[in-house]
C-alpha cells in the first residue's frame, strides 16, 4: 500500500493514496498534482499514443505494447501541447466514464431529455454526483462517475450498461460507450481481453474543458478538476451501488447459466425482494425490474403488454408502494418500459434462449438467401461470362493480376468480388477445375455485359401491394373531403333556414299568420336588425346575454364611481397644497430644495451619480458592439435607440449584459478611459 507523499495536499482524502495496482518501484512525480493524476489512472500497460492533428482532422492513435507507462512519464507526456495520451481502465477502478459523441443521438444538442434522464438512472443505483466535461474539440462528452473507493472495472460497466439499457440508452460506437466497457469473454488458454483506451483529461490543447449545467466551459486548471472529482466522489451512495452491482452479477450469471440450482435462487430472491417491498426513494426501477423478471423467466409471458399489466398491477400492492415511490403518476408507463426492455433480454425458462451460440462453438455463418443471394448469383454468371468471352478471343492474360484487371473490367465487378472464396475457381489458375465438355454459350460483346436484376418476386408483389393500398387510401380521402363539404354545404342551409323560422317567430304580433301547415304559408321577412336577432335566438341564450350585459353596465358604473372618487382626491389635494403654499416661509434661500412645477406638469427624476457611472459603462461597451446608436433621458429612466426603435434601457440591458456582450462580441471595455459626454 502506497503512503501519502511528502508535499501532497492536506485536502485530498487518504483512500487516494491507497491504490492496490500501483507497483511499488515506480516511483511518483514530484508534482503532487501529478501524483493525484497517476494514482487515479495507475494502469500503464497498453497505451495509446498520438500527436496534435492540424485543425479538423482526425486523431490517430497508436497502441505501445513494448513498454509500459510509468507515472513519471505520464505526467510528462500529460504536459506536453505536441502530444496526447490515454490509458486503460484497471482491474480496479475508482471511476466511470460514459462518451457520448457529438452526432449521438444522446447529445444535448440533438436530445436535451437524455442527458438527465442518464443522470437520473445512474441516482436510482447511487451515483449522485457526476463530473460533465468536453472531451475534444469536436463537441463531445465525457461524463465522470468519480467513485469514493476502487471497484471491480468489469461489473461496474455490466451494472452501468444493464441499468442504462433498461432507460433505453443503446451503446455502441459514435454514440454512447463506457470506459471501461464490458470487454468480451475469451475462453480459457486463448489469451486474454483488454479494456478500451481513452484520453486523460485535462491535456493542454487537447480541447477537453470541464462544462457547467449550461455547457459552458469553466475555467479550471488541472487542481480544480481533480477537487471536483473527490468531491463529486464523496457524495455517492456507496452501499446501493455495491446492491446494484451484487443485482447485476446476479442477473448476468443467470443469463449465461440457467441451470435449476442458478434458477430457484434467483426465484427466492425475487420473492423475498416483493414482500420486503419499498423501504425508501430511489428503488423504484430495481423493483419494477424484479417484478417483470418474474413475468417473464418464471411466468413465460410473452408479450410485453401482458408483462406491463403484470408489473404495474403487482407494483402498486406491494408494501411500501404508496409512501417510497415517486413515480406512483407513470407507474403504467415505466411499467411498459420495463417490460419492452426484459423482452429483449429475458426469456421463459426451459426454452431455448434468444442466442444459442456458445463462446467455444465454430462461427457459422447462417445462410443469406433473397435479394444478395440473387447479387452474388448474378456477379458469378458475369464472371463466367467474361472468361469466355477472353478465352474465345485469345485475350485471356496467363498472369494473375492481369488476369483479375481483365475480368474486372469486362464483368463490371470489383477485385474484392473477384477474390471471394467462392468465385475463384471460375477464373483463377490454381483453383481452375477441369473443364468438362459444354455447350459454347453466346459470345457477348463488352458493352452488353450488365447486372442482372434480381429473381425475387417477392419484393415486386409486395410494392404491387403497396401502390394499390396508396390508391385506395387516395380514393378514401378524397371521398371523406367530399362527404365532410356535403355536410358543411348542409348545415349553413339548416342555418339559414332555422334563421328564418326564428324570425318569423319573432315577428308574430306584427303579423298574422296563415297556420294552414307546417311554419305557416305566409311570407317570412328577414332579420333587419340586432333586436330581431335577439328575438330569434333561443331563452336560455337571450338570458345568457341579458345577464352578460347587466355585468358589463355594473363594471362601467363602478369604473364611473371609481373615477369619481380619483377625481374627487385629487380636487381635495390640489387644495390642500394651495393652502399649504400660504404657509411656507417667504426665504427660499433658507430651504434645502425647492420643486418649481408649472401648473400640473410631473416632476421629472434626476439620474443618480451611481446610475450615470452604470449606465456609461454599458453604453460604451454597447456602442463598441453596435448594438445601439443614441441614448436619452426621459420619464425618470435612460433610453437607447436600438435597431432604429427606442427602448428601455433598463429592458436591453437584461438581455445583453456587460459579460454577455464581453463573451459574444470579444469585446472590453477599459474603465479607466475617459466618459466625457455622456450624463
Amino acid at each position: 500500500m502506497l503512503q501519502r507523499q511528502h508535499g501532497s495536499p492536506s485536502h485530498v482524502p487518504d483512500y487516494v493514496f491507497q491504490h492496490p495496482r500501483r507497483p511499488k518501484h515506480d516511483p511518483l512525480p514530484a508534482d503532487p498534482l501529478g501524483q493525484r493524476l497517476a494514482l487515479l489512472f495507475p494502469n500503464g500497460w497498453d497505451w495509446i499514443f498520438a500527436s496534435v492533428p492540424e485543425q479538423g482532422n482526425p486523431v490517430d492513435w497508436e497502441t505501445v505494447k513494448k513498454f509500459p507507462l510509468s507515472p513519471v512519464e505520464l505526467w510528462s507526456l500529460h504536459q506536453d501541447p505536441d502530444c496526447l495520451i490515454g490509458v486503460r481502465p484497471n482491474a480496479q477502478t475508482r471511476w466511470l466514464v460514459l462518451d457520448i459523441d457529438k452526432d449521438s443521438r444522446y447529445h444535448p444538442t440533438s436530445a436535451p431529455h437524455w442527458l438527465p434522464k442518464i443522470r437520473h438512472a445512474l441516482e436510482e443505483i447511487g451515483i449522485c454526483r457526476s463530473l460533465l466535461c468536453q472531451s475534444s474539440h469536436s463537441g463531445g462528452l465525457h461524463l465522470y462517475l468519480p467513485l469514493p473507493e476502487s471497484v471491480s472495472s468489469f461489473w461496474l460497466s455490466v451494472c452501468i450498461k444493464l441499468n442504462l439499457e433498461a432507460e433505453g440508452v443503446k451503446f455502441c460506437g459514435g454514440q454512447c460507450e463506457l470506459y471501461p466497457n464490458p470487454k468480451r469473454y475469451v475462453p480459457k488458454g486463448k489469451g486474454y481481453s483488454l479494456f478500451a483506451a481513452f484520453r486523460l483529461p485535462m491535456q493542454p490543447g487537447s480541447g477537453f474543458h470541464p462544462l457547467d449545467t449550461d455547457l459552458n466551459p469553466l475555467p479550471w486548471f488541472l487542481e480544480d478538476w481533480l477537487d471536483c472529482f473527490e468531491l463529486c466522489a464523496d457524495g455517492q451512495d456507496m452501499g446501493r451501488l455495491h446492491h446494484a452491482i451484487a443485482d447485476a452479477q446476479q442477473n448476468f450469471k443467470v443469463r449465461k447459466s440457467g441451470n435449476a440450482s442458478s434458477l430457484a435462487t434467483w426465484q427466492e430472491r425475487i420473492h423475498e425482494e416483493k414482500s420486503q417491498g419499498w423501504t425508501g426513494p430511489g428503488q423504484t426501477n430495481e423493483k419494477l425490474k424484479i417484478i417483470a423478471c418474474e413475468a417473464r423467466v418464471f411466468l413465460g409471458m410473452d408479450s410485453s403488454e401482458q408483462i406491463a399489466e403484470y408489473v404495474c398491477q403487482t407494483a402498486q400492492n406491494t408494501p411500501g408502494f404508496n409512501e417510497h415511490c415517486r413515480h406512483q403518476h407513470e407507474i403504467e408507463r415505466r411499467s411498459y418500459e420495463v417490460a419492452t426492455w426484459t423482452m429483449r433480454y429475458y426469456w421463459p425458462a426451459g426454452s431455448a434462449p434468444a442466442r444459442d451460440a456458445k463462446y467455444n462453438d465454430k462461427q457459422v455463418a447462417p445462410a443469406d438467401f433473397g435479394y444478395h443471394q440473387s447479387k452474388r448469383e448474378a456477379a458469378q454468371n458475369r464472371i463466367k461470362k467474361a472468361v469466355f468471352e477472353l478465352r474465345r478471343v485469345s485475350k485471356l492474360p496467363p498472369g494473375i493480376t492481369a488476369r483479375a484487371s481483365a475480368i474486372a473490367k469486362l464483368a463490371h465487378t470489383s477485385q474484392k468480388t473477384l477474390y471471394r472464396k467462392s468465385n475463384l475457381e471460375l477464373w483463377h489458375p490454381h483453383h481452375l477445375p477441369p473443364e468438362p465438355p459444354q455447350k459454347a454459350l453466346d459470345p457477348l460483346q463488352e458493352g452488353t455485359i450488365t447486372q442482372l436484376c434480381s429473381n425475387n418476386t417477392h419484393f415486386l408483389n409486395q410494392r404491387k401491394l403497396e401502390l394499390y393500398l396508396l390508391k385506395d387510401l387516395l380514393q378514401l380521402y378524397i371521398y371523406v373531403g367530399f362527404v365532410i363539404m356535403t355536410m358543411r354545404i348542409q348545415a349553413a342551409v339548416a342555418l339559414a333556414l332555422k334563421g328564418q323560422r326564428a324570425a318569423k317567430a319573432a315577428l308574430v304580433n306584427s303579423e298574422d299568420l296563415d297556420r294552414g301547415g307546417l311554419g305557416g304559408n305566409s311570407k317570412v321577412i328577414p332579420i333587419q336588425n340586432w333586436d330581431q336577432l335577439h328575438l330569434s335566438l333561443p331563452p336560455g341564450l337571450q338570458q345568457k346575454i341579458s345577464k352578460a350585459k347587466r355585468q358589463q353596465q355594473r363594471e362601467l358604473e363602478y369604473e364611473q364611481r371609481r373615477r369619481q372618487r380619483v377625481k374627487a382626491r385629487k380636487s381635495q389635494r390640489k387644495a390642500l397644497s394651495e393652502a399649504n403654499a400660504e404657509l411656507r416661509p417667504q426665504n427660499q434661500e433658507q430651504l434645502p430644495l425647492q420643486l418649481i412645477t408649472n401648473g400640473e406638469q410631473p416632476i421629472e427624476r434626476e439620474a443618480r451619480l451611481s446610475e450615470r457611472e452604470e449606465f456609461d459603462h454599458w453604453y460604451q461597451l454597447a456602442m463598441q458592439c453596435k448594438l445601439v446608436a443614441d441614448y436619452s433621458w426621459r420619464d425618470g429612466e435612460y433610453w437607447v435607440l436600438a435597431e432604429e426603435q427606442w427602448q428601455p434601457y433598463t429592458e436591453l440591458s437584461a438581455v445583453f449584459t456587460l459579460r454577455a456582450m464581453e463573451r459574444m462580441f470579444g469585446v472590453c471595455l477599459d474603465l479607466k478611459g475617459d466618459t466625457d459626454g455622456f450624463p
